[in-house]
């Protein structure tokens, strides 16, 4: 009988606590593609990583061209020969991977230029949010946008549209 009345007061007080606390829901996708600065930013850093693909695939054109004519004479050249064209297409090989690895690793160029480009706008929106739902009283803000386990939610807990109107943004 204790442990009846204990088990019932303690379900009794975590359901209050959960349903005292507030939240709300956002979808940062749609906010983003709302933005017409941060359209321009993708759409100048997709160009730049377009560029810098053209030029990776380039150099590895160029090495399995220099790969195939060394296929096709590597019976005519001499030992010395067949080193030295070896060595020269593994020096091209290591260098195309740093130069992908320097254009498009973690570190690289265009996740630089991203973190510079991006981070204005990303603080813009996150600071206006963050505004918006302590105003709000909101314990806490649930992003939908790429959340595969949120099954549901209820439409009038979206702070999507407040929140492009807080950033003055149309739709």
């Amino acid at each position: 009988m204790k442990r009846t009345c204990l088990l019932a007061a303690l379900l009794l007080l975590v359901a209050g606590v959960t349903y005292a606390q507030k939240y709300a829901f956002v979808n940062t996708e749609t906010v983003f593609k709302a933005i017409p600065e941060y359209n321009r930013v993708i759409e100048q850093l997709d160009e730049q990583a377009r560029q810098q693909q053209q030029e990776i695939d380039a150099d590895y054109a160029q090495i399995a061209e220099m790969y195939d004519r060394y296929q096709y004479q590597k019976d005519n050249l001499s030992e010395s020969g067949r080193k030295q064209v070896e060595d020269n297409i593994i020096r091209l090989e290591k260098a195309a991977g740093e130069k992908q690895k320097r254009y498009f690793g973690p570190e690289g160029e265009l996740m630089k230029k991203r973190l510079e480009l991006l981070k204005p706008i990303q603080d813009r929106v996150f600071g206006r949010l963050d505004a918006l739902a302590q105003s709000r009283g909101y314990d806490m803000v649930v992003d939908i946008s790429n959340n595969p386990s949120v099954v549901y939610y209820n439409k009038s807990l979206d702070l999507s549209r407040e929140l492009m109107q807080a950033l003055g943004i149309r739709e």
